[in-house]
């Protein structure tokens, strides 16, 4: 079996579409375990159930930030967490740049700790990597919907990489993954 050469991503590739080869290899393992229809379980959404999003990621200074200020800039209802963070603090300074340029304003962006959320049975909590659902499935006595963002994204992205510390064109690769599922999961639930 030969592999064709374009089929390989080069370093500099890897690192603006993926953060870091960490990134590359965590979402070809994902995917194949979305393709052999391992995550099936959080497209199944009763949309008409939803009526606020609640973004979820590690520390909630990037990623779920992000989201939450796309979906409340929609006429949407969101809040957004982080699984592993401290309450009260600011969002990371590249992720207030890049969405700026993007014509979102971060600056006023504080964390929030999942033991300070009050989740209502109409919240859609929507996370960017498997474990950070596995973790509050298994908090989620009341069996809340929860679903990945990254489904949600035209290329099925079931595990969207912390941009933390990553570059500006990742940060830039990792947003428009963000926007596309924002942008569907809005549509889902308005229609």
């Amino acid at each position: 079996m030969t592999i064709k050469k374009e089929s390989v991503p080069t370093n500099s590739r890897i690192k603006q579409k993926y953060g870091s080869r960490k990134g590359f290899l965590l979402n070809s393992f994902y995917k194949t375990l979305y393709h052999l229809g391992y995550y099936k379980k959080f497209e199944k959404i009763d949309w008409q159930k939803v009526k606020r999003l609640v973004f979820v990621c590690k520390g909630n200074i990037c990623r779920s930030a992000y989201a939450d200020i796309l979906a409340r800039s929609a006429g949407m209802r969101s809040i957004s967490f982080g699984v592993d963070t401290v309450d009260g603090a600011h969002a990371n300074d590249r992720a207030i740049a890049v969405a700026g340029k993007l014509g979102f304003d971060l600056s006023n962006h504080r964390t929030t700790t999942f033991k300070n959320m009050e989740l209502r049975e109409s919240d859609l909590i929507i996370a960017m990597e498997p474990w950070q659902t596995a973790q509050l499935i298994a908090k989620n006595e009341k069996g809340y919907q929860c679903t990945l963002l990254g489904l949600w994204s035209s290329a099925k992205y079931p595990y969207i990489h912390d941009p933390f510390g990553s570059s500006e064109e990742y940060f830039n690769s990792c947003f428009k993954v963000i926007e596309e599922g924002v942008g569907e999961i809005i549509k889902k639930t308005r229609k």
